[in-house]
Formats: C-alpha cells, structure tokens, sequence
C-alpha cells in the first residue's frame, strides 16, 4: 500500500511528493543531493551550501542544469533587489583601467556603489576591471582611434560579458552584494588600430586587486603620447613615461594638456583667467619625478631618442565626482530615531 499523497517510483526515477494548496498542485523533488556533484557545483559557482543543495536536488544532481538554475535564480534574486535600491545614491565605487598589450588603446570606467566596502569586494572589483575591458572589446560609437571618446552607459551596458550582458551582470551582482551598483561612466583612448607612433597607457590609484589581473582603486587616469617610435627602446622608454604621466595626472589633476588648450579655453571664460597655468596645464607642472616641468621633461626624451614626443589626450576620473552624498545621521540620532 502506497502511503497517501505519494507514488511509487517505477523506474527507478526521484519521488515526487505531491501537496495539495487550494486549486494548485505542487511538485517537490525527494532526491538526495551527490556530495561530490555538491562540491563540483560549489567550486563552480561558491554559492550557500543550502542554495547549491536547492540547485541540486531542483535538477536531478546535474551539474550543468544546476548551474543554469544558479543563474537564473541571481538574477531573479538581483532583480527585486535592484528595484529596491535603485533610489539609493551609488556615491562610492571604484575606477577600473585597461591597457591593450600593444599599448595603442585603453579604457577606463567608473562603477558606483553605496560603501567603501563593497566597493573593496573582490566580485565588485572583479565586475568592474571586466567592464573596462569589455569597453575595448570593439570601438565606441564614434570613437577616435587616437583621441579620447568618452563612452554611453548604455553603449557599455549591453556589452557581452561571457555568455551575459554588463546589464545583467551588474543585476545578478546587485543581489548578491545587496547594495545599489551602477555604470557611471567610461571612455576610451587609442585602439587597436592606432598606428606605431602612438602610446598611452594608465595608472589607478588606491588599488584594491580582484581575481588573477583584476584591480581597481579610487582614482585612475589614461594618458597617450605620439612620437615617430625607431625602435623597441624607444616604445620602452614611451612606455615607462605614459605610466609616469598617468601617475602625474591622477596624483595633480590637471585639466589641459597643453598651454595651447589653456589659453583657447580662456576666451569668453572669466574663471579661466583666474587660474595658474602651473597648476592646470599637465605640461606646465612640475613632473612629480623630477627633472623639471612636465613640458621640459618631454623636451629631454624627445631629445634623447631624436623624434619630437608630444601629449595627445589624457583623461582623469575620480569615484563619486558629481554625486551627492546622503547625510548619514549619527548613531545616537539613529537610536533616538528607533526609540521614538
């Protein structure tokens, strides 16, 4: 005699448990979890031991099934997270930077959250270096292949990290972070289609590192030079200064590249003329290693290496510019709030 509610397993397949709930019937699976399909899962996906039984026993203890439904469960799980936080001000984050391994292109990109601490997450870390690499993947809409193009969020939220879009990506990180995350910003510098002559590369400050090559901090900035390059050394040397030149535009925050750009923007701008070129202008500060003024410093090398070096962009960004920040109140206040 079968026990009532339950059917017997002919064939050797799970039990199905079924139970009555008004008008709806629904179905449970009874099957034991396979500990070593378990920790395969969890190696793959390090999720709760709780969620990973549920992934298990929803899909027979198949491994890739189970992992599908992981997916899909973050997501859903992300989504009605996401709608609950979105009003919340993502005024912390992290700037990611990427160099292409010719040194003719970079990114970078600024991924908000509400705390420093997820901001130090290695996931967040990990989600935001893989943004701005996905932003190299293939040109920005309008891009030029030696200048500066400051990226659509958008443009770079249906981007394609492995198998899902950024969008995406950043929902199922919503729910598994429980904070706010949002894609500010990004731009490009270069391409892959730049010609030899042209070198930029980046710095970030504040590093905090992700997984394998994975890094962002609270201040980055790319900076691209051109030359007519004659040989390995001479990209070398190129090199070693567009690192020391991102460090200076990231450490000095300039806002021109040259004297030039300077004085083109202070016509019709009366707040221009109250600023000190030395202090905006990238070529006319001091070089934060020495040897004079950025300008001069250039002069030296451009000298040493017998072809002109002249700045063609750069470009500085900084976590939270332009968001404003919710006062907290103090724990006292918050206590009083609670007891009132």
């Amino acid at each position: 005699m079968v026990p009532s509610g339950r059917l017997p397993c002919l064939f050797g397949k799970p039990t199905h448990v079924f139970r009555q709930a008004g008008s709806l019937c629904r179905r449970e699976y009874a099957t034991k979890v396979d500990i070593r399909a378990l920790k395969q899962l969890r190696e793959l996906n390090p999720v709760s031991i709780t969620k990973a039984k549920e992934a298990l026993i929803q899909m027979n203890n198949d491994i890739g099934k189970a992992l599908e439904w992981l997916d899909k469960d973050a997501f859903n799980t992300g989504a009605k997270k996401a709608e609950k936080v979105k009003d919340r001000a993502a005024a912390e984050g992290a700037i990611a930077v990427h160099v292409n391994n010719d040194l003719t292109g970079a990114s970078i990109v600024e991924l908000g959250c509400e705390t420093d601490f997820v901001a130090r997450n290695t996931m967040f870390v990990d989600l935001a270096s893989a943004i701005a690499c996905s932003a190299m993947q293939t040109p920005i809409d309008g891009g030029k292949v030696d200048g500066l193009t400051m990226a659509n969020p958008d443009e770079l939220a249906a981007r394609m990290l492995e198998s899902r879009s950024v969008a995406d990506t950043i929902t199922e990180t919503i729910g598994r972070l429980g904070e706010n995350i949002v894609l500010r910003r990004g731009g490009t510098i270069g391409w892959s289609g730049a010609s030899d002559s042209f070198v930029v590369n980046g710095y970030v400050h504040g590093g905090v590192s992700g997984t394998g090559s994975a890094s962002a901090g609270k201040i980055g900035g790319l900076v691209a030079v051109r030359s007519n390059i004659r040989s390995d050394e001479h990209r070398k040397m190129l090199n070693q200064l567009t690192k020391r030149l991102a460090q200076q535009v990231v450490g000095y925050a300039p806002r021109y590249a040259t004297v030039k750009d300077w004085q083109s923007a202070q016509i019709g701008n009366a707040e221009a003329h109250n600023e000190s070129p030395d202090t905006v202008v990238l070529e006319a500060q001091q070089f934060l290693f020495g040897g004079g003024t950025v300008g001069e410093v250039l002069t030296k090398i451009s000298d040493e290496i017998g072809a002109p070096v002249s700045i063609v962009s750069f470009v500085r960004f900084e976590r939270g510019e332009g968001v404003v920040k919710p006062t907290r109140p103090s724990f006292a206040e918050e206590v009083r709030r609670q007891l009132a």
